[in-house]
Formats: C-alpha cells, sequence, structure tokens
C-alpha cells in the first residue's frame, strides 16, 4: 500500500501578508485549518537576541501576518511562545527580534517557556536518544493547535534549519542540553513524538545563508512555505535553494520515525512552481572537508553531516581571527572510521565529537570535545587556546560567549568578503 502524498504550499513575492494568506489558502482555507474558538499557539525560531535584518529569528512580519490569518478563523487565544538557546533570555530574543512589538500590536500572548513552571512530564515511549522524557509547558499540550514557525537558514551544527528542527525549542534548557549531549538528530525527534505541530508555515521570505545561525548572510527569497508535513517541507525548501539533501542527515531518521515524506515522488507542490522560485543558498560546509585545509591533517571518515559543517565553520573561523597558520600542523579528527598513527603527538591532536571518544585510549593526552554535536565554535576555540573547550562548567559564560562576542565583527567581515567571492563565481546568485 503506497504513502498517501503530503502537500507543500508555496508562494513567492514581496508581500508578506500576501504570500501567508496564499499559503493557507493553498493548504485548505484558514478557516478549515484553524477551528474556531480553539486556542492556536505559535512556536516562531526567536532563539538568539537579534534584529531582524539578521535573519536570524523569524520574521516578525511573517510573525504578524500569520496572526492576521489565524484571527479569521476566530480563534479563543493566540498565544506566541518560544524557549530561546541556551545562555539567552527569551524575553530578551522577543524584544529584539521584533516578536514582541507585533505580539503587543496584535493583542496577543507572549509566552516564555523557560520560565513556565506548570509543566508536564511526557514520557518518550520508544525513545531513540538519551531523552526518554519531556517536561512541557501545559498550555502547550493543551492548544487545539500548534502552529511551527521556522525561519530557512543554513546552520552550523546542523546543514540547515527549518521545521524540523525549530520545534527543539518547547523545551527547557536543561532537556535542550541533554539533547546535544548524545545525538541531537535522534533527540530532535523524541521531541516531535510528543509534540507535533499540526501547520508549519515557513519564512523564507529572507533566509540565512552563510555561517548562520550566528553569522548568517541574508538572501531575498521573498518565499513562503506551508505544510502540515514537517518533512516534506524542508525537503522542498531544500530544492528550492539548491541545498543538497544527501548531506543532511536528519532527513532519513525523520522519515524512518514517520514523521513525513521525503521522497519528492510522495510530495505534492501547490501554489508556485520550484523551478520558478528557485535561489541557490550560499552553504560554505557542504563537500569534501579532507583536502580543503592542507596546513591541518583532517580526518573525517565517518562524521556526521553535522560535525562536518562545524568542522568547515571553525576552520574558516580560525582564518578570520588569525589563527589558523600559527596552528598548522594540528590534527583534526571527526567521525569514528579514522586511523590515528602512534607517533602524532596528543598535544597536536583533536577529537570532536562523542564518536571519538574512543581514540582516547590511544592518545590519551588529546583535547576531546564532548557533544553530539559538539558546541558550534568549541574547534576553534579549542585549537587557539589549546585547552578543550566544549562549553561544560562555567566554559559557556565564562568563555564561549565572550569569546564569540570578541571576534564578532573580524568574523562578519570575513564571512560577507568570502560570499562576495561566491557571487562572482557563481551567477546563478542573485
Amino acid at each position: 500500500m503506497s504513502k498517501a502524498k503530503s502537500t507543500v504550499a508555496l508562494a513567492k513575492g514581496d508581500d508578506i501578508q500576501a504570500n501567508v494568506t496564499r499559503v493557507f489558502d493553498l493548504m485548505g482555507g484558514v478557516q478549515n485549518v484553524i477551528r474556531k474558538g480553539t486556542t492556536v499557539v505559535l512556536k516562531p525560531n526567536a532563539g538568539h537576541a537579534e534584529p531582524p535584518e539578521t535573519s536570524v529569528c523569524t520574521n516578525p512580519e511573517v510573525v504578524r501576518a500569520v496572526i492576521r490569518e489565524v484571527k479569521k478563523a476566530e480563534p479563543k487565544k493566540i498565544i506566541v511562545a518560544e524557549a530561546a538557546a541556551i545562555g539567552c533570555d527569551t524575553m530578551e530574543c522577543f524584544k529584539v527580534s521584533g516578536i514582541q512589538a507585533v505580539a503587543e500590536e496584535e493583542g496577543v500572548e507572549l509566552a516564555d517557556i523557560k520560565r513556565d513552571k506548570d509543566l508536564v512530564k511526557v514520557a518518550v515511549r520508544g525513545f531513540r536518544s538519551n531523552i526518554d522524557s519531556v517536561k512541557l509547558p501545559r498550555f502547550l499540550l493543551e492548544a487545539d493547535h500548534l502552529i511551527n514557525l521556522p525561519i530557512l537558514k543554513a546552520h552550523a551544527s546542523m546543514v540547515f534549519s527549518g521545521a524540523l528542527k525549530n520545534i527543539k525549542g518547547v523545551v527547557q534548557d536543561k532537556v535542550h542540553m541533554d539533547m546535544h549531549k548524545q545525538n541531537l538528530t535522534m533527540a530532535m525527534m523524541d521531541v516531535w513524538s510528543v509534540c507535533r505541530a499540526d501547520i508549519n508555515i515557513m519564512d523564507a521570505h529572507r533566509a540565512a545563508s552563510g555561517y548562520s545561525p550566528h553569522m548568517p548572510v541574508p538572501i531575498d527569497t521573498h518565499m513562503i512555505l506551508g505544510s502540515k508535513d514537517p518533512v516534506a517541507i524542508d525537503r522542498v525548501a531544500c530544492e528550492v535553494t539548491g541545498i543538497d539533501t544527501s548531506a543532511v542527515d536528519y532527513f532519513k531518521v525523520a522519515e524512518e520515525t514517520g514523521l513525513g515524506n521525503y521522497d519528492m515522488d510522495q510530495i505534492e507542490v501547490v501554489g508556485e512552481k520550484i523551478e520558478d522560485c528557485f535561489y541557490k543558498m550560499w552553504i560554505p560546509y557542504i563537500g569534501d572537508m579532507s583536502t580543503r585545509w592542507p596546513e591541518y591533517d583532517v580526518r573525517c571518515k565517518g562524521g556526521c553531516s553535522s560535525c562536518q559543517a562545524l568542522l568547515a565553520i571553525n576552520m574558516e573561523e580560525l582564518k578570520a581571527v588569525g589563527a589558523y597558520d600559527e596552528n598548522a600542523g594540528m590534527t583534526v579528527v571527526i567521525g569514528g572510521l579514522n586511523e590515528i598513527p602512534e607517533d602524532i603527538p596528543d598535544e597536536k591532536i583533536v577529537l570532536h565529537g562523542n564518536c571519538t571518544k574512543k581514540y582516547l585510549k590511544q592518545h590519551p593526552g588529546a583535547y576531546h570535545i564532548l557533544g553530539c554535536p559538539p558546541n558550534e565554535p568549541a574547534l576553534y576555540l579549542t585549537i587557539q587556546r589549546h585547552e578543550t573547550i566544549d562549553g561544560t562548567g562555567d566554559q559557556e559564560d565564562e568563555i564561549i560567549r565572550p569569546c564569540m562576542a570578541r571576534d564578532a565583527q573580524v568574523w562578519k567581515d570575513y564571512v560577507f568578503k568570502k560570499f562576495e567571492e561566491y557571487k562572482k563565481e557563481n551567477t546563478e546568485v542573485k
């Protein structure tokens, strides 16, 4: 018996409200998607305190457009809810991103999941990661509708971020940290199994290419996508921006867990055609990593797409901050299928990720960075500082965030210079 096809609505144009309305219409009309008199929770991406022009968070005007569209269905209540990234204040993120102002102007509630005390422990039956249960806000579990509002962006630790990854922001910091300790991809699917959005509206109006999420290069894609299927909407988002889906490991896992359809033969795109909307996104961490930095001994057999992406962003950041040449000759290891010669001194070896722990038997003095995947800037900081930086203990607040703030401008200048070089070499980039 063949699976039912998933529908993904695609709209393109300069008018955000018109695009959002069209997407809902293509999905059957908002009155048929949202029941009258219900409670609707909107889950945008507001994980970092960055303004709208950076494309780090969901565009506040997309949030406004969805609120106004949902109001047509006459819901009882609309709540905009988020749990910002570890170490970030959700309400500050709401304010800086512009989402707080939109919520106030539209008369809807704002909810900080991190501060919520009325939590319900939910068992993750058949969990595949280390997450056997999660504590979720009661209001989220009791909501009649959950609308997932991700922004389309390249993502250093996942290759790209869309609908599937955005639901990671419904958990509080403790669970969020636990998700990174073993296998983030599997943990994401486990969270989806207990908190599934029934509607996904993707902000691709001004998508984030480059070394996102912390140093994105916004591109004017002017698209909104919608679907009930989070896998299908993410797949179409990749198709319309030229992202090689074979480089995104979590697609296979998501399909295996029954979250949705990945195969384009099982997806019907309605509205605009993919080829008419195509806009090549710059994602500089896809491809062969083994010879990209010849001054280093890079061993990446068996490395997942997440660690390969992190490898790329960290090696380039070493160049940006002027620490690349002075540390040449280091051996960087990702993945569990590598061989490390015994004659390499331990102090010259950096092991990136949980799956490289086994190499400590042979090289007990090597730098080992924990995480699956590890903290995003951990590799370049470990090489630069000659000490293991993985975010444990007080490192997040005392080392990682101060160093990221210190290096932000030089890293931004480097990234935007590389983007201009990329545009000159690729005529399909606008």
